[in-house]
Order: structure tokens, then C-alpha cells, then sequence
């Protein structure tokens, strides 16, 4: 099977132009379709299940005749007029006695649109009970019809992907190049319809389930190769999406809003969170990607080892200058070596890396240069390392950082008085460890520094009246918070709070 670009590649070699000249000034094509099928026929491109990929080539046509190496036939003019699909005469008829448990459903499976009848029932449920109200689908489709003793349950139909996809791409960890050649192993789940009238318990879990055990299988047997994912959308102002977490789907970003149609970046649409199911385990070797690429799953020691291992945990930093990302990693590298020293003594009497390090963390109010964005890489890699495990148990805790001595710091609160009752300052860090079962550290998830102010004397609220918000013990929750949101991303791992 030919990818898009690999047939635009062979086009653009000399011999490709040269043949399509030939066919050109021969008069040899009757239209551009012919010319593409021609010219499929010659190069050999073949879809897996050994059709012409016209399609494919057409578009290849398209942007060399762009390019300038030749002129096209004129393009068939297609007849006016809009497309209906096809519908029933009447509704759906309403399920009848749907149970309150998905257990207790009789019969309940999924039928794949086949027929005419089929495909109207698909289309009429869609344009009707779904929010959309749209029964439009693009690229290689599959649709199914959930059935069941008590009637028609709802509908799924699953299309091409989205063509570019910011959160997704970086993901999977894939270039412009790779994306476009295997674009085509992704599937998108287009709709997803449990009609309004029915009110079942896991209906909508256990159907994600069911689709995903057979849309491989069904998919090859349509079109001659298997997907390795599959991707939807959930638009959070309607939906939760905890059906999607509950079938082991992961969330894995935001969309920007954009469409396919989108081509002045106007953001139309509302945002909505990205679902994606993984088919195949080892779909990133099968994409030719390395083991480290994207945001899966990697081994404890992964990366960590030989003098790379700084640039794994803190490239990349957005630190408003790739300057200052470069500088975090040289410094880190450097501190590693001696952990328990101040930088000023790692360096060993380096004034120039001393004075840049000082340039590095001297940045003013509002500075990218914070905490959590050192961090933000070495929290990918911590996530990372969390999907390898089956079990990760995430410690929380807070500690006092005692600065008293620095008279001319700014910025430090008033810690806890001491047994003396002297009161001293400095900063609470609190901060969520990572861990595995057996006590190998996976890393830091998350960490705060916070300047505990005192409580104004003026405020004379009771404890009980104080918003839970304002409150010393909210970093708990907000920690906690954190980790329900990266639960969410590895439903196949259990992360245990521990605090």
C-alpha cells in the first residue's frame, strides 16, 4: 500500500513528470481520472486490498500541476444539487422495557450497516437523536447499529481521522512527514449515539467495549490492513466522558476548535477533550517510531542512564528562551554530580557557568521561569514511567524550607514556630512523589512552593465559615485533583493517594 506521499514522491522524479507528459501531449486520457488510474496502473499503487488508489494519485496530480510541471484536463464539473441521505418514512420506533443494568439487556449487540434498510435506520437515528443532527461521514467508514430484544439502542460510526491534531501528534510522537504516510492507521469514531430515551446503567461504556473487540477485525475485512488507534471527541460542555474512561480509552489533550473546513484558523467549534484507544500495543515500532518517541509508556530506568539522561528530564522546558532551557539542563547535569552542594561548589570556581546560573534563576515578577515549568518535561517522563506500571503509589507531603538567615530574600512567609516558639521563614513545598510497589522512584508529578502568610488579625470568620479555597490544607486537595486528571489519561493503571 502506497501513502499519499510516497506516490507524490515517485511522481516528482523525472521519470514520473516525463510519463505524465507523455500521457498528456498524447491525448492518451479522456479525464483526470483516467490519467489517474493510467498512472496507477504504470507505478503500481495499490491500496491492501490490491484496488487503485485514484484517489491518492488525483490529489498527487493536484499539487504537481501546482508546482508548475504540467496542466491537467479540466476538471469534470460535478452536477449541482445537494445530497440527501437516505432516510426512513417515519422514527425510529422507542425501545421498549430497556433494563436498568447493561447485564440485564436481552440480546444486545452490534450490527454492521450493510444494507440499504440498514443504512436509512443509521441515517434516521443520527439526523434526528443525535446533537449534531448530522449523518455525514468522510473517508473509509464503518457504521454500526446497536440492537437489542428491545429495539434499536443507538448508533456508532467511525470515519477518517482528523487530519492535523496538535495534542494527538505529540502524542504519538510522529513528524509531518511520518503523520501524513500513516495517517491512514488511525480511525476516527465520528458518532457515538445512545438514544435520549434510553436511561441503562453502563450501556454506553459496555458499547465502547463491544466496538472496539471487533472494529479491527471488520475494518481489514473491509479495507485489506488494521488500524492501530482509534480517536474520538468528547465535548465536555454536554458530556462527562466517563463512559470513555471507563472502557480504558485515555484522554489525551484538548482540540483548538478547529474543524476540517477551518482554513482561516477561526476556531468555530467548541474545544473538546480527545479521547484515544490503542489497538495494538506496539503501535510506535509499527509507525517506525523509536521507543522513546511521543508520550507512552517507558521502563524505570529508561533514559536515565549515560550523560543524555539531563536533556530527557529537562529539555525542552519552556522557559520563554531556549537559551535558559539549554542553560537548565547543563545545570542540572552539573548538580547531579554533586547533589548536596550549592551550585556555587559544583562549579568549581567557574565564574562564567556561575554568573550564568544566577542569570538563569534571577528573572523577574512573572517570568516563565517557574517551578512548574523546570518541571513540566520531567512530569511527562514521570507520567511516562506511571503507564509502565500496573500499580503506582503517589505520596504526598509537605515540607518547611527555612530561610531565616537570608535577610535580604524576599518573598518568604512565616513558617510554623519552632520548639523554642521562635518564629522563622521560608517556604512549605509540597509536592507529589511518584513510586512503584516495590519502592523504585518514578519521579515528581507535581510540586509547589508557597509563602504561608499569616492570618489577618481583622478576620474574625470562624474556621467552619472559611472557603475551603483559602484554606493552608487546599494544596491536599488540589494536589489530589491533579492526580484524578492524570488518572484519567492511564485507565490501566491504578495510582493510589497516599497522604
Amino acid at each position: 500500500m502506497n501513502t499519499q506521499n510516497q506516490i507524490k514522491r515517485r511522481l516528482s522524479t523525472a521519470t514520473g513528470i516525463e510519463y505524465i507528459k507523455h500521457l498528456l501531449n498524447g491525448n492518451a486520457v479522456a479525464h483526470r481520472t483516467d490519467l489517474a488510474k493510467q498512472v496507477c496502473s504504470n507505478f503500481n499503487f495499490h491500496d491492501a486490498k490490491g484496488d487503485l488508489q485514484t484517489s491518492g494519485c488525483l490529489k498527487a496530480l493536484r499539487e504537481l500541476e501546482a508546482s508548475g510541471h504540467f496542466a491537467l484536463p479540466e476538471a469534470q464539473r460535478k452536477v449541482s444539487g445537494v445530497k440527501s441521505p437516505r432516510r426512513l418514512t417515519e422514527s425510529v420506533p422507542l425501545p421498549v422495557a430497556v433494563p436498568d443494568e447493561v447485564n440485564a439487556i436481552a440480546a444486545l449487540e452490534l450490527v454492521p450497516v450493510q444494507d440499504t434498510e440498514q443504512m436509512r435506520i443509521w441515517n434516521e437515528l443520527m439526523l434526528t437523536e443525535h446533537y449534531l443532527e448530522a449523518a455525514t461521514l468522510v473517508g473509509r467508514q464503518m457504521r454500526y447499529l446497536i440492537r437489542s430484544e428491545h429495539g434499536w439502542l443507538g448508533g456508532i460510526g467511525f470515519a477518517a481521522p482528523a487530519l492535523q491534531l496538535s495534542a494527538r501528534d505529540q502524542w504519538i510522537g510522529w513528524d509531518k512527514e511520518t503523520r501524513q504516510a500513516q495517517l491512514h492507521t488511525i480511525v476516527g469514531m465520528s458518532r457515538f449515539l445512545i438514544r435520549p430515551s434510553v436511561d441503562c446503567k453502563n450501556l454506553a461504556s459496555k458499547v465502547l467495549g463491544m466496538s472496539m473487540a471487533t472494529i479491527a477485525d471488520d475494518f481489514q475485512q473491509q479495507y485489506g490492513y488494521r488500524p492501530l488507534l482509534v480517536e474520538s471527541f468528547v465535548d465536555t460542555e454536554r458530556y462527562s466522558g466517563t463512559c470513555y474512561r471507563a472502557a480504558n480509552w485515555m484522554a489525551i489533550g484538548r482540540t483548538k476548535g478547529r474543524g476540517r473546513q477551518d482554513r482561516y484558523s477561526e476556531s468555530p467549534l467548541s474545544e473538546k477533550t480527545i479521547y484515544v484507544y490503542v489497538l495494538e500495543t506496539q503501535f510506535r515500532e509499527q509507525l517506525g517510531l523509536s521507543a522513546n518517541a511521543g508520550l507512552g509508556a517507558l521502563g524505570v530506568a529508561d533514559g536515565l542512564d549515560g550523560r543524555q539522561w539531563a536533556e530527557h528530564e529537562f529539555g525542552g522546558a519552556p522557559l520563554g528562551d531556549k537559551r535558559l532551557s539549554k542553560r537548565l539542563v547543563t545545570v542540572a547535569d552539573a548538580k547531579a554530580e554533586n547533589p548536596g552542594r550549592a551550585f556555587s561548589g559544583v562549579a568549581k570556581g567557574d565564574w562564567a557557568a556561575t554568573k550564568a546560573y544566577y542569570r538563569m534563576i534571577d528573572q523577574p515578577e512573572g517570568s516563565a521561569v517557574t517551578l512548574e515549568n523546570i518541571l513540566q518535561p520531567h512530569r511527562e517522563r514521570t507520567a511516562r514511567r506511571m503507564l509502565g506500571q500496573k500499580t503506582v503509589l503517589c505520596l504526598q507531603d509537605g515540607s518547611d524550607l527555612t530561610y531565616t538567615n537570608l535577610d535580604k530574600c524576599s518573598g518568604l512567609g512565616e513558617l510554623k514556630a519552632n520548639q523554642t516558639g521562635a518564629k522563622t521563614r521560608g517556604l512549605n513545598l509540597h509536592s507529589t512523589f511518584a513510586v512503584a510497589p516495590n519502592g523504585l522512584p518514578l519521579g515528581v508529578l507535581k510540586a509547589q512552593c508557597i509563602a504561608p502568610e499569616p492570618r489577618s488579625p481583622y478576620d474574625k470568620r470562624r474556621s467552619s465559615a472559611i472557603p475551603i479555597e483559602e484554606k493552608k490544607t487546599f494544596v491536599w486537595i488540589e494536589h489530589y485533583r491533579d492526580l484524578v486528571d492524570v488518572a484519567a489519561t492511564m485507565p490501566q493503571t491504578r495510582l493510589v493517594n497516599v497522604c
